[in-house]
Protein backbone atom coordinates (compact mmCIF):
# COMPACT_ATOMS: atom_id res chain seq x y z
CA UNK A 1 0.00 0.00 0.00
CA UNK A 2 1.74 3.78 -1.12
CA UNK A 3 1.83 6.50 1.14
CA UNK A 4 -0.76 8.21 -0.55
CA UNK A 5 -3.38 5.11 -0.07
CA UNK A 6 -2.38 4.95 3.63
CA UNK A 7 -3.25 8.89 3.94
CA UNK A 8 -6.61 8.04 2.43
CA UNK A 9 -7.66 5.34 4.40
CA UNK A 10 -7.05 6.89 7.30
CA UNK A 11 -9.35 9.91 6.38
CA UNK A 12 -11.81 7.68 4.94
CA UNK A 13 -11.72 5.89 8.60
CA UNK A 14 -12.03 8.73 10.51
CA UNK A 15 -14.70 10.98 8.25
CA UNK A 16 -17.20 7.62 8.71
CA UNK A 17 -16.37 7.49 12.54
CA UNK A 18 -17.31 11.25 12.77
CA UNK A 19 -20.03 11.92 10.52
CA UNK A 20 -21.52 8.44 12.43
CA UNK A 21 -21.31 10.79 15.14
CA UNK A 22 -23.20 13.10 13.67
CA UNK A 23 -25.97 10.67 12.45
CA UNK A 24 -26.54 9.53 16.17
CA UNK A 25 -26.60 13.10 17.34
CA UNK A 26 -28.85 14.67 15.12
CA UNK A 27 -32.99 14.47 15.84
CA UNK A 28 -34.21 15.82 12.67
CA UNK A 29 -35.41 12.21 11.00
CA UNK A 30 -35.37 14.13 7.74
CA UNK A 31 -31.88 14.97 8.00
CA UNK A 32 -30.89 12.02 9.92
CA UNK A 33 -32.51 9.81 6.76
CA UNK A 34 -30.64 12.29 4.17
CA UNK A 35 -27.12 11.75 5.68
CA UNK A 36 -27.58 8.43 6.16
CA UNK A 37 -27.94 8.02 2.92
CA UNK A 38 -25.02 10.09 2.04
CA UNK A 39 -22.94 7.88 4.38
CA UNK A 40 -24.09 4.95 2.95
CA UNK A 41 -23.15 6.58 -1.14
CA UNK A 42 -19.68 7.37 -0.19
CA UNK A 43 -18.97 4.08 1.95
CA UNK A 44 -19.93 1.93 -0.98
CA UNK A 45 -18.17 4.45 -3.94
CA UNK A 46 -15.22 4.02 -1.74
CA UNK A 47 -15.43 -0.01 -1.47
CA UNK A 48 -16.14 -0.12 -5.90
CA UNK A 49 -12.96 2.25 -6.22
CA UNK A 50 -10.35 0.55 -4.24
CA UNK A 51 -11.66 -2.95 -4.20
CA UNK A 52 -13.20 -3.80 -7.65
CA UNK A 53 -11.45 -5.90 -10.64
CA UNK A 54 -11.48 -5.62 -14.10
CA UNK A 55 -10.31 -6.94 -17.55
CA UNK A 56 -7.55 -5.40 -19.39
CA UNK A 57 -5.77 -2.21 -18.83
CA UNK A 58 -7.79 0.44 -21.18
CA UNK A 59 -11.10 -1.05 -19.77
CA UNK A 60 -10.23 -0.74 -15.99
CA UNK A 61 -8.60 2.30 -16.64
CA UNK A 62 -11.95 3.57 -17.87
CA UNK A 63 -14.13 2.12 -15.18
CA UNK A 64 -11.44 3.50 -12.82
CA UNK A 65 -11.57 7.09 -13.93
CA UNK A 66 -15.61 6.59 -13.88
CA UNK A 67 -15.75 5.03 -10.48
CA UNK A 68 -13.40 7.91 -9.17
CA UNK A 69 -15.68 10.48 -10.75
CA UNK A 70 -18.71 8.82 -8.96
CA UNK A 71 -16.59 8.90 -5.59
CA UNK A 72 -15.50 12.32 -5.85
CA UNK A 73 -19.34 13.32 -6.42
CA UNK A 74 -20.53 11.95 -3.42
CA UNK A 75 -18.22 13.29 -1.15
CA UNK A 76 -19.37 16.82 -2.47
CA UNK A 77 -22.83 15.98 -1.78
CA UNK A 78 -21.66 15.37 1.83
CA UNK A 79 -19.64 18.63 2.33
CA UNK A 80 -22.73 19.95 0.92
CA UNK A 81 -24.94 18.37 3.70
CA UNK A 82 -22.48 19.03 6.38
CA UNK A 83 -22.67 23.25 5.54
CA UNK A 84 -25.87 23.00 5.79
CA UNK A 85 -26.28 21.44 8.54
CA UNK A 86 -23.63 23.85 10.09
CA UNK A 87 -25.85 26.71 9.53
CA UNK A 88 -28.96 25.32 10.93
CA UNK A 89 -27.13 24.18 14.09
CA UNK A 90 -28.64 21.19 14.56
CA UNK A 91 -25.62 19.15 15.18
CA UNK A 92 -23.00 19.00 17.51
CA UNK A 93 -19.67 21.51 16.21
CA UNK A 94 -16.86 19.27 17.10
CA UNK A 95 -17.37 16.08 14.87
CA UNK A 96 -18.20 17.48 11.96
CA UNK A 97 -15.53 20.10 12.11
CA UNK A 98 -13.47 16.68 12.53
CA UNK A 99 -15.59 15.12 9.56
CA UNK A 100 -15.46 17.86 7.31
CA UNK A 101 -11.45 18.06 7.71
CA UNK A 102 -10.84 14.49 7.24
CA UNK A 103 -13.22 14.73 3.98
CA UNK A 104 -11.29 17.44 2.66
CA UNK A 105 -7.84 15.67 2.88
CA UNK A 106 -9.48 12.95 1.52
CA UNK A 107 -10.64 14.94 -1.36
CA UNK A 108 -7.26 15.69 -1.86
CA UNK A 109 -6.13 12.65 -1.89
CA UNK A 110 -8.76 11.34 -4.40
CA UNK A 111 -7.50 14.25 -6.45
CA UNK A 112 -4.24 13.43 -6.61
CA UNK A 113 -5.00 9.85 -7.45
CA UNK A 114 -7.04 11.08 -10.50
CA UNK A 115 -4.21 12.10 -11.77
CA UNK A 116 -1.74 9.39 -11.10
CA UNK A 117 -1.62 6.44 -13.88
CA UNK A 118 -3.59 3.65 -13.13
CA UNK A 119 -0.82 1.06 -14.57
CA UNK A 120 2.57 2.14 -15.30
CA UNK A 121 3.53 0.74 -18.77
CA UNK A 122 7.16 -0.91 -18.29
CA UNK A 123 10.04 0.14 -20.18
CA UNK A 124 11.12 -2.12 -23.28
CA UNK A 125 14.02 -4.57 -22.30
CA UNK A 126 16.98 -4.74 -24.40
CA UNK A 127 16.52 -7.68 -26.35
CA UNK A 128 13.01 -6.60 -27.05
CA UNK A 129 11.59 -5.10 -30.21
CA UNK A 130 13.86 -1.78 -31.31
CA UNK A 131 11.88 1.69 -31.57
CA UNK A 132 12.18 3.51 -34.51
CA UNK A 133 13.78 6.19 -34.60
CA UNK A 134 11.29 8.47 -35.61
CA UNK A 135 9.12 7.31 -32.14
CA UNK A 136 11.83 7.76 -30.18
CA UNK A 137 12.22 11.34 -31.27
CA UNK A 138 8.23 11.86 -30.66
CA UNK A 139 8.43 10.24 -27.46
CA UNK A 140 10.71 12.78 -26.00
CA UNK A 141 9.34 15.68 -27.95
CA UNK A 142 6.21 14.73 -25.60
CA UNK A 143 7.60 14.67 -22.27
CA UNK A 144 8.99 18.14 -23.33
CA UNK A 145 5.07 19.57 -21.93
CA UNK A 146 3.72 18.04 -18.81
CA UNK A 147 0.28 19.00 -19.75
CA UNK A 148 0.66 17.24 -23.36
CA UNK A 149 2.20 13.57 -21.44
CA UNK A 150 -0.75 13.83 -19.12
CA UNK A 151 -3.29 13.79 -22.13
CA UNK A 152 -1.72 11.95 -23.67
CA UNK A 153 -1.83 9.44 -20.80
CA UNK A 154 -5.45 10.30 -20.61
CA UNK A 155 -5.94 9.13 -24.14
CA UNK A 156 -3.71 5.97 -23.99
CA UNK A 157 -5.68 4.65 -21.27
CA UNK A 158 -8.98 5.71 -22.23
CA UNK A 159 -9.12 4.87 -25.88
CA UNK A 160 -11.67 6.62 -28.44
CA UNK A 161 -11.92 10.02 -25.85
CA UNK A 162 -14.40 12.49 -27.00
CA UNK A 163 -12.82 15.87 -27.17
CA UNK A 164 -15.56 16.79 -24.75
CA UNK A 165 -14.63 14.20 -22.13
CA UNK A 166 -10.68 15.23 -22.49
CA UNK A 167 -11.67 18.57 -21.70
CA UNK A 168 -13.51 17.55 -18.98
CA UNK A 169 -11.32 15.44 -17.33
CA UNK A 170 -9.02 18.11 -17.48
CA UNK A 171 -11.09 21.22 -16.33
CA UNK A 172 -8.38 22.47 -14.57
CA UNK A 173 -6.91 23.81 -17.64
CA UNK A 174 -8.17 26.25 -20.19
CA UNK A 175 -10.74 24.54 -23.47
CA UNK A 176 -8.02 26.34 -25.46
CA UNK A 177 -5.04 24.81 -24.10
CA UNK A 178 -6.10 21.33 -24.21
CA UNK A 179 -7.26 21.50 -27.55
CA UNK A 180 -3.60 22.97 -28.91
CA UNK A 181 -2.20 20.14 -26.32
CA UNK A 182 -4.78 17.82 -28.81
CA UNK A 183 -3.59 19.52 -32.10
CA UNK A 184 0.00 19.12 -31.16
CA UNK A 185 -0.08 15.42 -29.96
CA UNK A 186 -2.10 14.47 -33.70
CA UNK A 187 0.58 16.38 -35.61
CA UNK A 188 3.38 14.66 -33.83
CA UNK A 189 1.44 11.18 -34.93
CA UNK A 190 1.30 9.42 -31.43
CA UNK A 191 -2.36 10.20 -31.55
CA UNK A 192 -5.18 10.02 -34.01
CA UNK A 193 -8.19 12.02 -34.41
CA UNK A 194 -11.54 10.63 -35.94
CA UNK A 195 -14.67 11.82 -36.29
CA UNK A 196 -18.32 9.70 -36.47
CA UNK A 197 -22.10 11.12 -35.70
CA UNK A 198 -20.98 14.68 -35.28
CA UNK A 199 -18.40 13.92 -32.34
CA UNK A 200 -14.55 14.24 -32.53
CA UNK A 201 -12.47 11.00 -31.03
CA UNK A 202 -9.02 10.55 -29.96
CA UNK A 203 -6.61 7.43 -29.85
CA UNK A 204 -3.59 6.90 -29.25
CA UNK A 205 -1.29 5.23 -31.69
Amino acid sequence: MSHMEEGGLKNFTNSVIFLVKLFAGLKDKFLAQKLYDKISEFVAGYIKLFNSKGGGVESESTSHNMRLRDLLNSLDGLLELLDYLEHSKLVSATPLLYARKNLLNFKLNLIKLRYQPIQSVPKPKESGPVVPLSKNIQLRNLKESSNKERIFNFIKHSPNSRTKEIIEEFNILSERTVKRNLKELTTEGVVRKWAKDNGVYYLAI
